[in-house]
């Protein structure tokens, strides 16, 4: 069994495309400068939004008919694929690809890594101001 390393260039067929490029593709009404927004779905025939988009995410749900994934599912609902003909046809169309993760290059850390430090609270609350309770004013 051969495993493929990232940044192969076989492996750019395999990158998933964004949720962007297949609503551009699809030809649905969206706002690209929104993260997040509601577009009529390209599932059924729909007069009102109901499909609710994340961009950042690549993630889609319709409120109408309770469909909702990412990229690949959208393309696999829309033409009636499977998983590998929908990433085929994605390959072939050459839409716009977003990393589809395993990579640590891109890890930022821990979440508190960007915090300030908290100074150490003294126990000298002279000069602060603000309610003293009464066992402490002794």
């Amino acid at each position: 069994m051969t495993f493929a390393r990232p940044g192969r260039v076989e492996d750019q067929e395999h990158e998933k495309p964004t949720l962007a490029a297949v609503l551009e593709h699809y030809e649905v009404d969206f706002n690209g400068e929104r993260v997040t927004g509601m577009a009529p779905c390209p599932l059924h025939e729909d007069h009102t939004p109901s499909f609710s988009y994340h961009l950042d995410r690549g993630l889609w749900k319709c409120h109408s008919c309770g469909e909702g994934g990412d990229s690949y599912t959208l393309i696999m609902k829309k033409d009636g694929l499977t998983f590998a003909r929908a990433r085929a046809l994605a390959a072939s169309l050459s839409l716009a690809t977003d990393d589809a993760g395993g990579r640590d290059e891109q890890l930022s850390g821990s979440a508190y890594g960007g915090r300030r430090a908290l100074p150490a609270r003294s126990r000298d609350r002279s000069g602060r101001g603000g309610y003293v309770p009464a066992w402490r004013r002794r």
